[in-house]
């Protein structure tokens, strides 16, 4: 990629991956101050080589690979640490979460799909409870229901979810 309106691109393709590209780092290295760091120094790395992606190919795999670089680089500057898992089953499990990445992503399509199939009462008790970050004993209080039907409506509601995306799944097959 190559001039200013590729620029433009390349900077929303990497912004678009950037929260997957960090949930890797995370995933490799455990420490989610270590993985920004890491990504960070991939992202400039990134930056540098935009002339060398090729835009036919996925963007993820090979960002990932910059990520993957950067994690083998700090695994050799904490090699002094107590537990450290050696470079051949960091290379493994990064090939697994690729793998997986994938399958993430379309469930993350069918839920958002399934999500705005549930009434306004049921998205709005989820946003509370996982938006919110309310406890269901406060949703309970502020709400006036007794704490059973609290849990028991967010249970139904995840249920539904699940068939929902299993479904979807299962007409994309």
């Amino acid at each position: 990629m190559s001039g200013k309106s590729t620029d433009s691109q390349f900077v929303d393709i990497l912004s678009s991956n950037q929260a997957r590209m960090r949930a890797y780092a995370i995933s490799m290295v455990g420490n989610p101050s270590d993985a920004d760091d890491l990504l960070q120094n991939a992202c400039l790395t990134l930056w540098e080589k935009r002339d060398n992606y090729d835009a036919d190919r996925e963007f993820f795999p090979w960002a990932c690979g910059f990520v993957l670089i950067e994690i083998l680089r700090h695994r050799r500057k904490k090699a002094t640490d107590k537990l450290m898992f050696d470079d051949a089953l960091v290379k493994s499990l990064s090939a697994e979460y690729e793998k997986y990445s994938y399958e993430y992503d379309i469930r993350r399509e069918q839920l958002h799909l399934c999500l705005g199939r549930l009434n306004a009462k049921d998205r709005n008790l989820l946003n509370d409870r996982y938006c919110q970050n309310a406890e269901p004993k406060n949703i309970s209080q502020r709400r006036g229901l007794p704490l059973p039907t609290v849990y028991g409506s967010l249970s139904r509601i995840r249920r539904l979810l699940h068939r929902c995306i299993e479904t979807q799944l299962a007409q994309r097959s």
